[in-house]
């Protein structure tokens, strides 16, 4: 189980310091679908890197099954790095413009895993055709991919080393509203097949409400709603969460 507790991120000091999370609390439960839902600016992105072991706490803890996993311990251990993986939001960034579409999955499988060159290109090809790429893109670079293709190069990357958690952030940003039905789709598929823990970050309550098992709502660096969500949004009553819900639906 991934469990944060009480964690706090603190940036700058004194007067120039920011609270980005304060006293936040989760677990990621293999299984189960998490959707961390709040606007721009509320913390989300600097939780989930905390959780995924980018960021260290200022305060609290963050552990994987007991053990902590805030740097430099992760750096340290590649099974802890294998076992939580995150897809960033921005595709194009988070990929070398140089390497072809096959590095780039398999860069993550030599740095982690050791196999054999075939298994390794077996797999890869099999990553590729679980999200959706065709194989002769295979040889292609990631900047003369799409928008979408990069997302779903990213995905394939994460699924490399079969992790137990799965963060991705804000990973339907920028895309068109087929586009993003077509990527939410794929990793709900994703999900249900890996058993994982995962855990979506993002700005869209339409997306937690189509995605999440659990929903956590996020307010000012603060978790201000955590509830199993069952097709009913009447079990979201924070007033910030039913702020977002009515956003959703504004009245003509």
């Amino acid at each position: 189980m991934l469990l944060a507790e009480h964690v706090t991120k603190i940036y700058g000091q004194g007067k120039n310091a920011v609270c980005a999370v304060k006293d936040a609390s989760l677990q990621l439960i293999p299984g189960e679908l998490t959707v961390l839902v709040g606007e721009s600016g509320s913390g989300k992105t600097t939780l989930s890197r905390m959780l995924a072991g980018i960021l260290s706490p200022t305060e609290g803890t963050v552990m994987l099954d007991g053990k902590s996993i805030a740097p430099p311990a992760r750096k340290k251990d590649k099974e802890l790095c294998a076992r939580i993986q995150m897809v960033l939001q921005d595709g194009k960034s988070a990929l070398d413009p140089h390497f072809s579409v096959y590095r780039s999955i398999a860069e993550p499988i030599r740095n982690l895993l050791q196999m054999p060159k075939q298994t390794e290109r077996d797999l890869v090809f099999s990553l590729m055709e679980s999200v959706e790429l065709s194989a002769d893109l295979a040889d292609r670079t990631s900047a003369a991919l799409s928008g979408g293709q990069q997302k779903r190069v990213g995905i394939a990357r994460a699924l490399a080393p079969s992790p137990g958690y799965l963060i991705f952030d804000e990973v339907t940003s920028g895309l068109d509203v087929l586009l993003k039905e077509k990527i939410l789709s794929l990793i709900r598929r994703l999900h249900q097949k890996s058993g994982a823990a995962t855990l979506m970050i993002t700005h869209d309550m339409d997306v937690a409400l189509y995605m999440a098992d659990r929903i956590l709502v996020m307010q000012n660096g603060e978790i201000v709603e955590d509830r199993r969500y069952t097709g009913d949004s009447s079990c979201l009553t924070h007033p910030y969460s039913r702020l977002l819900l009515r956003a959703m639906n504004p009245d003509p």
